[in-house]
């Protein structure tokens, strides 16, 4: 999936290390990425990691949903990989006609 806003850099604070587009799911807000951070400001590819689902309306501010925590690179690979390979939701998502109106 191709994305028109830039991929998040920071997740509160936490520097982004992996990142996919993913669709967003009904409700949810129309930018959505699959991330892996490093959970502590600690020599890249020493850990400990987490993974989010995060979505952004604008491309600047960014909400996270339930992060996976302290995780080893490998257990953050897995739990990337997981979220990522989650079926797209059905359906097109249109955001300019969740914010113009129909």
């Amino acid at each position: 999936m191709t994305s028109v806003v830039p991929v998040p850099q920071t997740i509160g604070s936490y520097p982004v290390v992996a990142a996919i587009a993913v669709a967003a799911r009904p409700g949810e807000l129309p930018w959505q990425f699959i991330v892996i951070c490093q959970q502590h400001r600690t020599a890249p590819g020493t850990g400990p990691y987490v993974t989010w689902r995060v979505g952004s309306r604008d491309g600047h501010q960014w909400a996270a949903e339930n992060g996976c925590y302290d995780l080893t690179w490998p257990q953050a690979v897995a739990s990337f990989t997981s979220r990522a390979s989650l079926p797209d939701p059905p359906g097109p998502h249109r955001p300019d006609q969740e914010e113009d109106g129909p």
